[in-house]
């Protein structure tokens, strides 16, 4: 059970149902519990640390058990290295401090630290080992050659997901939110000292909502963003999704891309101007069912893309550039399928262009047709006297 105050990321329960829906011979087969016992090769390699020797350690770890509900006996063990920890899921739980990580952190630092190794074991124990179960199937897609860009990219921002998930398991152990942005600031900086509070001005400089560049973990910057505004009650997937690109989607936003040419081919199909069979049939094209009904898409926030599985994203996407311009070669595509709309078809597609937020189409109409700055002037005018 995920403590009260956590909740899976919506990226992860819509993810999991999809790969659920399209991979069900994998996730059965991934599906299961903890890793094979370790405990001899820990045992051998590293040095356990016992709490007798070190009683803050344990102390740390059971407040952070407690605080999230884990009641499973936890064992700690020290390697040599760069400064890290790291949770390994066994029966009897693991966490694995790397270098000389514990000699920075305070007791309360090292709850949050423990808090949030521990998160990753709420959320492979959820859905009854669901979330295990995708992923150790993006793990094994990642190091396939032959994998789908798609799947290497669903595993990105899955990553990215997980982490911003056990950071909230970190804050819930400590109960801070200073404590948890400083404890990893010195896990990611090395310093032995930190100011949280220039730490979240730093990141409000920055425009993180356009997603992480991150391959495993997000920046620490954005990291402590997404604590803030996730205790101020805001929303923060866009960290992890980004806005919605044609040139790098995952899983989600293949549907969503799918759904979107749908929907807008249809809404080109009925508008005034192109409503002819040629520019049905072409329309159809995009849709699914054919012989179904027309989808919609809302102008009061233009293009706005709906959400996948019961909501990844309950909040509009933003189109990066490139997924605006495919969007408008579709429009051109389709109000140049009839030849007999002729200029009025043209005209009706700029004024639909802008209606939907799509000022590039005039642009882009201009290079692939070559009209003159008469005919584009033409064109333009008569386009905002459709409306």
């Amino acid at each position: 059970m995920v403590a009260d105050m956590l909740s899976v990321l919506g990226y992860h329960r819509a993810v999991l149902a999809v790969v659920r829906r399209q991979d069900e011979r994998a996730w059965t087969a991934l599906h299961g519990g903890p890793e094979g016992d370790l405990r001899d090769v820990l045992l051998r390699n590293a040095y356990r640390l016992e709490e007798d020797a070190h009683p803050l350690v344990h102390r740390a770890g059971r407040r952070a058990a407690e605080a999230l509900g884990v009641s499973a006996e936890v064992e700690y063990f020290q390697v040599s290295g760069e400064p890290n920890a790291a949770y390994i899921h066994q029966v009897r739980p693991v966490i694995l401090f790397q270098g000389p990580l514990l000699d920075r952190l305070d007791e309360d630092e090292l709850t949050a630290v423990i808090g949030h190794e521990l998160a990753h074991r709420l959320l492979w124990e959820a859905e009854d080992g669901g979330y295990l179960a995708v992923d150790r199937l993006l793990d094994a897609a990642a190091g396939d050659a032959r994998t789908p860009s798609q799947y290497l990219e669903t595993h990105r921002r899955w990553s990215l997901a997980t982490e911003l998930f056990a950071d909230r398991g970190a804050l819930t152990a400590c109960g801070d939110l200073s404590t948890t942005i400083r404890a990893l600031l010195k896990l990611e900086t090395g310093l032995s000292t930190a100011d949280p509070a220039a730490y979240l001005r730093q990141a409000e400089s920055l425009d993180l909502r356009s997603g992480s560049r991150g391959t495993t973990h997000p920046e620490a910057v954005g990291r402590a963003w997404a604590l803030k505004n996730w205790v101020d009650g805001e929303y923060v997937e866009e960290l992890v999704t980004g806005p919605l690109d044609v040139d790098a989607p995952d899983l989600l936003d293949a549907v969503v891309l799918r759904e979107l040419s749908r929907d807008f081919a249809a809404v080109i199909a009925h508008t005034e101007g192109l409503r002819t069979d040629a520019v049905a049939t072409a329309a159809a094209g995009f849709a699914d069912d054919p012989g179904g009904p027309g989808g919609t898409v809302r102008f009061d926030e233009p293009l706005t893309v709906r959400p996948v599985d019961g909501a990844p994203m309950p909040r509009p996407r933003p189109l990066a550039a490139a997924t605006k311009r495919y969007l408008c070669y579709l429009l051109l595509d389709l109000a140049t399928a009839d030849p007999d709309v002729g200029d009025a078809g043209l005209v009706a597609s700029l004024a639909l262009a802008r209606r939907s937020g799509l000022p590039g189409y005039v642009d882009v109409a201009d290079d692939e047709l070559g009209w003159s700055d008469k005919q584009r002037a033409r064109f333009v005018q008569a386009s905002e006297v459709v409306g």
